[in-house]
């Protein structure tokens, strides 16, 4: 009897040493894989930023404890749970990995967004002085202009004066023409909108209703010219933040100042007249500061005399 027991005691031992005996409880090899695991589920990067590999390590747990259940080999179980402790230490670099790329990306686009930013408001600064500049530059060009004319208006006077004992003569006007000024050019500067990207990907419903809605909103604000103000820029805003509905960060339609000129037609009142006229069968011209009538008066050499 003893002699039996001895050999079953044997035979336990070499089972152990070739691996047959099954898994006991709170095996240690498998306890740390449980909690390797546990810790990438408690991490909530992981889910977020792993989940492919936090799945792996799961999957894998469950494969050594459904093998430990089933009686399976203490090698092959003790395998399945290192490589659980393994792919769970994984999800976990991966997911610090992601976490720190996320932020570099975070942080270059809120650097790129600044840069536009400041780049907006230097064009606008930029076009408010260009804007400036060439107001100045139109009122002295009128301001010269209107100086030159008021000149040869005086010499001409001057020069049309009757002189003493002076005979005249009248001459007949055969052609008058009224000589208006120049245009003047008058620059503002107004917001716009400005698509950094292709126009494909423009939101064009959201544009039109955005710019709608901030047209109506810019409308209650002030009274005259400054509710006009007031209602294009809410336009323009309301118009830049409907096509910006979705679209990716790289492709964004902004609001933007730029300089806009026109010219304006000069008074409707005449700066001088043309005037055209016949004396002893010889055609004169002459400018005058008021119409003629049927004739003109003139000496006898044909100047013109008032």
């Amino acid at each position: 009897m003893l002699r039996n027991s001895a050999r079953s005691l044997v035979m336990l031992a070499v089972l152990a040493a070739a691996g047959c005996v099954s898994v006991p409880p709170g095996d240690p090899v498998m306890e740390d894989a449980r909690l390797s695991v546990n810790a990438a589920r408690g991490n909530p990067q992981v889910p977020s930023y792993a989940s492919l590999e936090l799945a792996q390590a799961v999957d894998t747990l469950r494969q050594a404890d459904e093998l430990a259940a089933r009686g399976g080999r203490v090698g092959e179980v003790h395998q399945l749970a290192t490589l659980a402790t393994q792919r769970a230490a994984l999800a976990q670099q991966v997911a610090r990995t992601r976490v720190d790329e996320a932020a570099i990306l975070a942080q270059r686009k809120a650097t790129d967004a600044q840069l536009t930013a400041d780049q907006s408001r230097r064009q606008a600064e930029s076009a408010q002085i260009q804007a400036a500049a060439a107001q100045r530059q139109a009122e002295e060009a009128q301001r010269i202009a209107s100086s030159m004319r008021a000149d040869a208006y005086s010499s001409t006077m001057y020069d049309y004066r009757r002189r003493e004992n002076e005979r005249l003569y009248e001459a007949k006007v055969t052609y008058v023409r009224a000589v208006v000024g120049p245009p003047q050019q008058r620059c503002w500067v107004e917001p716009a909108l400005v698509d950094n990207s292709s126009a494909a990907g423009v939101n064009i419903p959201g544009a039109i209703i955005g710019g709608a809605i901030g047209g109506i909103i810019g409308h209650q604000i002030g009274g005259g010219r400054g509710q006009d103000i007031a209602t294009g820029i809410g336009v323009v805003g309301g118009a830049a933040a409907g096509a910006n509905i979705g679209r990716g960060s790289e492709g964004l339609v902004y609001s933007q100042n730029v300089q806009r000129c026109e010219y304006m037609p000069a008074s409707a009142r005449a700066d001088y007249w043309d005037v055209t006229y016949v004396f002893n069968g010889y055609e004169h011209r002459t400018q005058m500061t008021a119409p003629p009538g049927l004739t003109i008066m003139v000496n006898a050499e044909g100047e013109p005399r008032v």
